[in-house]
């Protein structure tokens, strides 16, 4: 796409305010093929966007961007830079939609799923696209653990990436004749416009609880911005599936009923229904009501825990409204893989069980460990920390938490990213010592999960929460790699004991 057509066509939208073509121009009208924000990505036939942040104006790398090769600038603001500018206010929120029509508003070509919530996210995204697989579409996803355009899985770097990225892994999606995208919205990306440029056919929303408050003002500004999905991200005959067990939920469904299918496992009136019958470390054993089967199916979910039954409901509600057979869907959550860092299982050789969780908030944690009591029948420990520059007053909340739900409790660090990892703990502990002084504190996360390893027995469990799938530990001088599962298979490979 030449510039000249991308800038007739940002005019369509009302976006730009000027553009500024500089005397020293080499060319007016390049050809454009990518929107970047980050000036180490750029090269020619980009736009790199300068977008203001919280700590970093890119305006200040426009320059570096430009020696890269980048084509033409996103600014908010004239620059003495020999390139074209497109100006416009509010960049990241807007690059967004400049990057659809680079790449031809890819979401046009795809079924748009979008997943809210405090908990649950990356679960429900997980049973989803397996549900899909079953039913035969093919399907991208874009989550905390990965993004996926159907072809190549890598790392995430985000839950949702920012605005431009985004689009380009829509692109990425349709190129390989993906059918649908599932992708998580956090709260930062619906408040900070990185879903601009995104309406979605369905969408999903599973719970609200204490989270993120070091960024939304209160609770009450953090269901708002959940709600702004419902409110502003729509389109065409959109559903919505919605937890009805959880009080946000509620408000949801009352302001949106027409739209709404329902799930729950308390609320006998939802559209899903779950009854758990048994559930062991292996899985659990449910019996699951849905609009078109009144009487209980009975099936053996791989996955442990009522907050992931909510979940599979989630996901069940969704492929309903895309009209997918009971069977068929019912049959793709039973052959799901185990999803890394969610209640992720390993049994060790005369020692028990393992299980590695993302679980770093208050309500997450003791689901977690409520869920792992219920079927340990040995000694219930765990490890854990919480991360550093994000909301402190769940620090001490989690500290009692697990003294008060685990036997055997380890405080460590999780990512501290600029604060001392030995300030952390301590305002952990201040909660931990209200309930009890069953607990230690070793800083360092490889010594803490070792000793975890160290004084679990047979049929005890081992809850190592905190960061589950991220291969990197976030630290003051940058981040290291780091992944608890290789923790946990080097501390057995070097005391020769089988896991698996």
């Amino acid at each position: 796409m030449k510039l000249n057509q991308l800038i007739n066509l940002i005019n369509e939208n009302s976006l730009i305010s000027h553009v500024c073509f500089p005397p020293y121009v080499e060319d007016n009208n390049p050809e454009i093929d990518k929107l970047v924000s980050d000036s180490r990505k750029a090269k020619p036939g980009t736009i790199f966007a300068c977008v203001v942040g919280e700590h970093f104006d890119g305006h200040d790398y426009a320059k570096a961007a430009i020696a890269s090769g980048a084509s033409a600038l996103l600014c908010e603001r004239e620059l003495e830079l020999n390139v074209p500018q497109i100006i416009c206010s509010d960049i990241r929120r807007n690059m967004g939609i400049v990057s659809s029509l680079i790449y031809e508003t890819p979401i046009d070509k795809l079924t748009m799923i979008g997943l809210t919530g405090t908990n649950g996210k990356t679960t429900t995204t997980f049973m989803l696209k397996s549900i899909l697989k079953n039913a035969g579409m093919k399907t991208g996803l874009l989550g905390t653990i990965y993004y996926d355009d159907g072809n190549v899985v890598v790392d995430a770097e985000q839950t949702t990436p920012e605005a431009s990225d985004l689009q380009y892994w829509l692109a990425r999606m349709v190129k390989n004749k993906c059918e649908a995208c599932i992708m998580e919205v956090s709260s930062h990306a619906i408040v900070q416009g990185r879903i601009e440029g995104v309406l979605y056919d369905r969408v999903g929303f599973s719970n609200l609880t204490v989270d993120h408050l070091d960024y939304h003002e209160d609770m009450e500004q953090y269901f708002l911005a959940k709600k702004k999905l419902f409110d502003s991200y729509v389109r065409n005959n959109w559903k919505a599936a919605v937890n009805v067990d959880d009080e946000y939920g509620k408000r949801l469904i009352k302001e949106f009923c027409g739209r709404v299918v329902t799930f729950g496992t308390k609320d006998k009136s939802a559209d899903f229904l779950a009854v758990i019958n048994n559930m062991s470390i292996n899985g659990m054993e449910v019996g699951i009501k849905t609009p078109n089967n009144e009487k209980l199916i009975q099936i053996q979910l791989p996955v442990l825990g009522d907050y992931n039954i909510h979940n599979a409901l989630e996901a069940l509600a969704i492929a309903w409204t895309l009209n997918i057979d009971d069977e068929v869907a019912l049959k793709g959550l039973v052959n799901m893989k185990q999803i890394p860092g969610r209640l992720e299982r390993y049994i060790i050789q005369d020692k028990g069980s393992c299980v590695i969780d993302f679980a770093h908030s208050p309500d997450s944690l003791e689901k977690v460990l409520v869920t792992l009591r219920a079927v340990c029948k040995g000694k219930l420990h765990v490890v854990f920390g919480a991360g550093g520059d994000r909301d402190k007053t769940k620090r001490p909340i989690m500290g009692e938490l697990a003294t008060k739900l685990a036997d055997k409790v380890i405080i460590t660090s999780d990512n501290p990213r600029s604060e001392k990892p030995s300030e952390i703990t301590s305002e952990i502990e201040v909660g931990a010592k209200k309930y009890s002084d069953n607990y230690r504190v070793v800083v360092d996360r490889r010594e803490a999960i070792a000793e975890g390893l160290k004084g679990i027995a047979d049929n005890d469990v081992l809850l190592i929460a905190g960061r589950g799938p991220e291969r990197f530990q976030i630290v003051k001088e940058g981040p290291l790699p780091f992944l608890d599962k290789d923790v946990v298979f080097d501390w057995c490979a070097k005391n020769k004991i089988e896991v698996h």
